[in-house]
C-alpha cells in the first residue's frame, strides 16, 4: 500500500506533467521561461518568483507553488479541476471557447450594440413537427468584463399527464470571426444539451441590433439524437401573439423562389385576402408549371425489399436528388433590408 507521502508525490508529479505539456507548446512557439515570468507578473499580478516558477515547471523537481499553478491556469485558460485532478484521471476537458479561438482572427464579441435580450424562434427538433420553439438569448457582460451568452429554449413535451412545458437553459461565449464577420455561439448545459448559433455580424451605427437571422445546430428529439440544422430568427422585443403567423415564413431558408402546391395556394388565397391580392397583382410573375412532380421517399425505398441492391438504389437516389426542386445550399446574406423593414415597421410594432 502506498504511503501518504507517496500519494502526495504522485499528485504533485501529475500536476507538473499536465502543466509541462502546455509549457512545451509555449516554448515550441518561441516562448521562454523569462518571457512567461514577465507575462504572469504583468497580467496576473501575483509577483511570482522566477526560481519558484522554474521549479514548478520542472518535472524533476518536487516543488509546486499554488500561486504559480493558479497563474498558469489563468494565463493558458486551463481547467483547474482537471489540472488538480487525481493522477489516475486521463480524461481531457473540453477547451474553453477563449482558448480555442485565441488568435487575431477570432475574439470574444465586444460590440456593445449586441448587448441585450433577444426573443426568437426556430422550428421544433421533432420530425414532421412544425411547432415553434421560443428562444430568449441574453448577451451581457460577465464578472470579468467580457461578453457572455445565456440561451433559454421553451418548448412542450407530450407525456402520460398530457402536454407540459419544457425549458432548457444553456450558456456560452459569443465569438466574432474578424476574417469573415460572423458570430458563433456554442451553448451547453450541465446535462449535455448543445446549441450552436451562427449569424452574420454587422457594425451598426444605431445603438442596438433589432433583428438577426442565422443557422442553429442542435440535436433531434429522437432516439438517435442526430444533428439538426435549421434557421432561427431573433428580435430585440417580443413579437405580438397575433403576428406569430408570419414567423414560419421568416424561418424558411432564403431562396430565389418557393414552389407551392395548387391546393396550398388556393387555401391561402381563401384564408388571407392579402395573398389573393398578391397573386392577382403579380399574376404575370408567378409561373405556373404543369409538369408532373414525383414525391420520392428515400427512407421507404431503402427499407423496401427489392431485387435491386441497396447500393444501386443509393446511386440512383443520389442522381435523382441532384435534380430535386429543394435548394441544396442557403446563403444568409447580410442584405436583409427588405425583411428588416417589415420586421421593424410591422412585426415588432404593437
Amino acid at each position: 500500500m502506498r504511503t501518504q507521502s507517496e500519494k502526495k508525490l504522485e499528485q504533485i508529479q501529475a500536476v507538473k506533467k499536465r502543466l509541462y505539456q502546455k509549457y512545451n507548446q509555449f516554448t515550441a512557439n518561441g516562448g521562454t521561461l523569462y518571457a512567461l515570468h514577465q507575462i504572469l507578473n504583468n497580467e496576473q499580478d501575483f509577483e511570482l518568483n522566477y526560481d519558484t516558477l522554474r521549479k514548478t515547471l520542472n518535472p524533476d523537481s518536487t516543488t509546486l507553488d499554488f500561486f504559480c499553478v493558479l497563474a498558469l491556469c489563468r494565463y493558458w485558460k486551463l481547467d483547474t479541476a482537471y489540472i488538480l485532478s487525481s493522477p489516475e484521471n486521463t480524461e481531457m476537458p473540453m477547451p474553453s471557447a477563449e482558448s480555442m479561438t485565441d488568435s487575431i482572427k477570432f475574439k470574444v464579441l465586444d460590440d456593445p450594440a449586441y448587448l441585450g435580450t433577444y426573443y426568437g424562434f426556430l422550428f421544433s427538433n421533432k420530425k414532421d413537427n412544425s411547432d415553434l420553439h421560443r428562444l430568449c438569448l441574453k448577451i451581457e457582460l460577465s464578472q470579468d468584463g467580457s461578453f457572455a451568452a445565456a440561451l433559454t429554449v421553451e418548448s412542450s413535451v407530450v407525456g402520460q399527464e398530457g402536454v407540459r412545458p419544457l425549458k432548457k437553459e444553456l450558456h456560452g461565449v459569443p465569438i466574432l470571426s474578424t476574417f469573415n464577420s460572423n458570430i458563433s455561439i456554442t451553448l451547453t448545459d450541465d446535462i449535455g444539451n448543445f446549441f450552436f448559433l451562427y449569424m452574420n455580424y454587422q457594425k451598426y451605427i444605431t445603438p442596438r441590433v433589432f433583428y438577426r437571422k442565422g443557422i442553429a445546430v442542435t440535436s433531434a428529439a429522437t432516439d438517435e439524437r442526430e444533428p439538426v440544422m435549421q434557421s432561427f430568427v431573433l428580435f430585440d422585443r417580443p413579437v405580438p401573439e397575433e403576428k406569430l403567423c408570419f414567423i414560419p415564413g421568416l424561418l424558411f431558408p432564403p431562396q430565389d423562389s418557393c414552389p407551392i402546391t395548387e391546393g396550398s395556394l388556393r387555401a391561402l388565397k381563401e384564408g388571407y385576402p392579402i395573398v389573393a391580392q398578391l397573386t392577382e397583382e403579380f399574376d404575370y410573375m408567378i409561373k405556373e408549371h404543369r409538369e408532373t412532380v414525383y414525391d420520392i421517399n428515400e427512407a421507404s425505398i431503402l427499407a423496401e425489399k427489392s431485387s435491386m441492391s441497396k447500393e444501386d438504389r443509393l446511386k440512383a437516389l443520389a442522381l435523382l436528388k441532384e435534380k430535386a426542386l429543394a435548394a441544396n445550399q442557403f446563403f444568409f446574406s447580410s442584405n436583409l433590408t427588405e425583411s428588416a423593414g417589415f420586421v421593424r415597421d410591422y412585426l415588432l410594432r404593437p
